[in-house]
């Protein structure tokens, strides 16, 4: 179980539906009959004595969850299910044993689509949702865009504070040529008028050097230092010339209102999306995943969307942004 599940199955009404997704299509035995026979088709099918079912309004349901709770699926125990301190059962995010398979099928038969009332009939295990690794997060019922992204801002603020003690950050994505860099040069004394201090750090994905051949510090470097600082009157460097983790990195950094950086798509940090279409490429992150979209199309699953040229308006947003996480 440590891999992941053996084998997906997606249930759905008809075969043809979400082509696009990549797993096995179980389609209803019987059509407008509720999640029940969506459960009792996938049974018919699948050859494993354990099921784990979970919905398709639960995307922050992970394997994790499903491990955590196979724990308490001993033998004698026809299912293991969730339940919150309001009582209420996840039902749609549990185990099942295959072999309930028949009394599924005469509950169905009889006209009866309740799950409580196939749980009267069986021997379940209840676990506490709050037990769970990140239950209370976890198990969260998102049925349109508008929840979706309601819940995604409120993660990234969290997220921010686990990060980070003081400081934001905020990670800006693009594929090559679509201009991170220019508008990211035009948005910082925007930023500076608004009485932000900014630090930026970007993710170089080849080698790169800063120093200069033959000085000092590029010496000290060559002899094998781990880190080397050159400080000024003016300014200081200090580079770790060595693997660094980029969470750490940016922990070091003090005395900025803000940490902007550039690239870092796989990153922890809430992102904000820029997209071109005249570079002819995709996007590279979906729009309700990130925190904001700049672009010259249309987009629909993101709350937060401004045009490539107004960049005034992205710096208000930041502004916000950072007031409403202090």
């Amino acid at each position: 179980m440590d891999n992941g599940p053996d084998e997906m199955f997606l249930s759905v009404r008809r075969t043809n539906d979400y082509s696009e997704i990549r797993v096995t299509h179980i389609e209803d035995l019987e059509q407008n009959k509720g999640p029940l026979m969506g459960i009792y088709s996938v049974m018919c099918v699948a050859n494993y004595e354990k099921i784990w079912v979970t919905s398709c309004d639960m995307p922050f349901i992970d394997w994790q969850v499903a491990e955590e709770l196979a724990v308490y699926f001993e033998d004698g125990i026809d299912a293991v299910i969730p339940v919150d301190r309001t009582g209420k059962k996840y039902v749609l995010c549990a185990w099942y044993r295959k072999s309930i398979l028949e009394i599924l099928k005469e509950q169905l038969e009889s006209g009866d689509l309740k799950v409580k009332h196939l749980l009267e009939r069986l021997r379940v295990c209840y676990v506490a949702v709050e037990g769970l690794t990140d239950g209370s997060s976890k198990f969260q019922n998102i049925n349109t865009r508008e929840e979706y992204q309601t819940f995604t801002e409120r993660a990234a603020v969290r997220l921010e504070k686990e990060l980070h003690t003081d400081i934001p950050i905020v990670s800006f994505v693009a594929y090559s040529g679509t201009g991170k860099t220019t508008f990211l040069e035009r948005l910082i004394p925007k930023l500076k008028a608004r009485g932000l201090k900014t630090a930026i750090v970007k993710h170089d994905g080849h080698r790169f050097e800063i120093d200069h051949e033959g000085k000092d510090s590029d010496r000290f470097t060559k002899a094998g230092a781990d880190v080397t600082g050159l400080i000024s009157s003016e300014k200081a460097v200090l580079m770790e010339n060595r693997q660094t983790d980029p969470e750490e990195f940016l922990k070091k950094i003090d005395g900025v209102d803000l940490i902007l950086t550039e690239g870092f798509k796989q990153g922890p940090w809430p992102k904000i999306m820029l997209h071109r279409k005249g570079t002819g490429k995709p996007m590279p992150l979906l729009p309700e995943e990130c925190l904001a979209v700049i672009s010259d199309v249309e987009i629909l699953d993101c709350k937060n969307v401004f045009p490539l040229e107004e960049i005034e308006k992205t710096a208000d947003f930041l502004f916000r942004y950072i007031q409403n996480i202090s």
